[in-house]
């Protein structure tokens, strides 16, 4: 078959699959694609991935055992927040942690318990290293973004000033709202745990002391 055929032949094939023609313009919720022109993106900086979750929870003991027990997660360690709060970190892989159990802040109770109060407490996006980090920073102020906590450093290294998780991965983080006033984090640098060791080491455990 010559080159003009084998393209025309394509081309009915498209048209009779649904497939989208180069000549098609993108429409909403039509599950079609858009030409590469069409698409607009904000390019300031590139996410690698969702690194973990913050969970705000009714019971941390109770949720910390859950997570353990039925889904697996390793407990990394857990540190107190705030007045009568806390917070547990836990891992399903070697980095620090991959899910954030915190104390919910609003006084639960068996009326309210499963009445929407439990939520979401931030999504953390992970950037590759520091450069990738800072662009992040400057590109979302460019936009008129507010940065509602941080820049920071989790850890002792970062000190103990307010929203510094102090038993922290030792990530640069800082943290903003969505329109919807979802709580975000982009993040870098958060260390490993490798499997079968325990955070903290001994050998610098007393650094994680207040």
């Amino acid at each position: 078959m010559r080159w003009s055929g084998m393209m025309s032949h394509v081309k009915a094939l498209r048209q009779r699959e649904g497939r989208v023609l180069t000549k098609a313009r993108c429409t909403p919720y039509q599950g079609l694609t858009c030409r590469k022109e069409e698409v607009t993106m904000a390019k300031g900086f590139t996410i690698s991935r969702v690194g973990h979750i913050g969970i705000q929870v009714t019971n941390v003991d109770r949720s910390l055992k859950w997570y353990r027990d039925i889904l697996g997660l390793t407990l990394t360690g857990r540190w107190p927040m705030g007045e009568n709060g806390e917070m547990a970190f836990m891992r399903f892989t070697d980095d620090h942690h991959n899910v954030v159990l915190f104390t919910h802040p609003t006084r639960i109770t068996d009326e309210n318990r499963n009445l929407g109060y439990n939520a979401l407490q931030h999504i953390a996006l992970e950037v590759a290293d520091r450069d990738e980090w800072l662009k992040a920073l400057a590109d979302l102020r460019r936009k008129g973004v507010e940065i509602v906590q941080g820049p920071l450093i989790h850890g002792p290294e970062g000190g103990s000033g307010p929203g510094n998780a102090f038993g922290g991965s030792g990530s640069r983080s800082f943290y903003f709202l969505d329109p919807d006033g979802n709580r975000l984090e982009i993040y870098t640098d958060m260390m490993k745990v490798p499997e079968g060791e325990q955070f903290p080491r001994a050998e610098y455990a007393e650094v994680f002391k207040k």
